[in-house]
This record gives C-alpha cells, sequence and structure tokens, in this order.
C-alpha cells in the first residue's frame, strides 16, 4: 500500500504543478502582455478564453491533490475531542462520501462532456471545441474519485488494524 500511496502522492502532484503552471503562463503572463498591448491599441485576440480554460484546467489538476494533501476545506471542532479511532471514523467517511459525490460528479460530468462534444460546438473567439471547456474537469472529477478510493481502502485498514499494545518502542 505505501507503494501505491507514494505513487498516488507524486502523481497528484504533478498534475498539481502543471495546473499551476497553467494558471502562470495563461493566466497571469498572457493577461500581462495583453494590458500592455491594449496601451498600444491592440490586445491578444481570444484572451478571454485561453484564461479561463487555463483556470478549469488549473482547478481540475489541482483537485486531486487538494483531497490526497487533505488541503481542502475541513471541519474538525468536533472530532479534536474524540479518541484517534473515533477521529479516523469521521475521517473515513467523510472520505466516503466525498467518493460517492465525486464518482457521480464524474459521471455526469463525463455523459454531459461527451455530449457536447457530438455537438461540435466551438467557442466564439478562437474556435476551439468547447469539449475543451469541459475536459478538465471530467478529469479533474475523475482522477479525485480514484484517489479518494485509495484514502478510503487506506483507512478502513488503519480502522480495522490491531492497535499496538505495549511492547518496545522505537
Amino acid at each position: 500500500m505505501q507503494a501505491i500511496e507514494r505513487l498516488v502522492g507524486q502523481v497528484t502532484g504533478g498534475l498539481a504543478l502543471l495546473g499551476g503552471l497553467a494558471v502562470l503562463v495563461c493566466m497571469a503572463l498572457l493577461t500581462c502582455i495583453d494590458v500592455v498591448l491594449r496601451a498600444f491599441g491592440s490586445g491578444i485576440p481570444g484572451n478571454w478564453e485561453m484564461v479561463t480554460l487555463s483556470m478549469r484546467w488549473m482547478i481540475g489538476l489541482a483537485l486531486p491533490y487538494a483531497f490526497w494533501t487533505g488541503r481542502h476545506v475541513a471541519v474538525e471542532a468536533f472530532t479534536e475531542f474524540l479518541p484517534d479511532r473515533g477521529r479516523l471514523a469521521f475521517v473515513l467517511l467523510g472520505e466516503m462520501l466525498a467518493l460517492a459525490a465525486m464518482s457521480l460528479l464524474s459521471w455526469r460530468l463525463y455523459v454531459r462532456g461527451m455530449q457536447i462534444l457530438g455537438q461540435g460546438s466551438r467557442t466564439s473567439d478562437l474556435g476551439i471545441l468547447t469539449f475543451y471547456n469541459w475536459l478538465p474537469l471530467i478529469l479533474g472529477a475523475s482522477v479525485s474519485a480514484l484517489v479518494l478510493a485509495v484514502m478510503v481502502l487506506r483507512d478502513a485498514g488503519r480502522l480495522v488494524a490491531p492497535r499496538r499494545t505495549g511492547g518496545a518502542r522505537r
């Protein structure tokens, strides 16, 4: 299980890094260049579409990492007073609910994305298939569901593992 956890950490970290690069290149760099060019009466055609698309890629690629590292919104006011196993049970319940939600979301996004792809609609400025606005959301939800499945298996194993008692300490 440790090898799988290590792999999931590396993959989600790499995807989040790619999402960060999308933000840096498209949202920051292109927007700054566009602003400067507008001062000279020009601009970057389709800049809004590129910035919007890069934001979707950033969110889709960073979401699995947020789940894996626990960097999403969490409420711990109640669970901080529970014993370790009780806290882990609540964490596991939350992971199972998130897994169900992400699985349903990825399925519905996939169905809608395939409808959009079948229509062949394109964006107004650059003529990009609008399906590419849906693709990062489909991937983000699907990879998040896989990450959550690994987390559920990991934490279920921890919950049912026998307690360590006494013995030599390292």
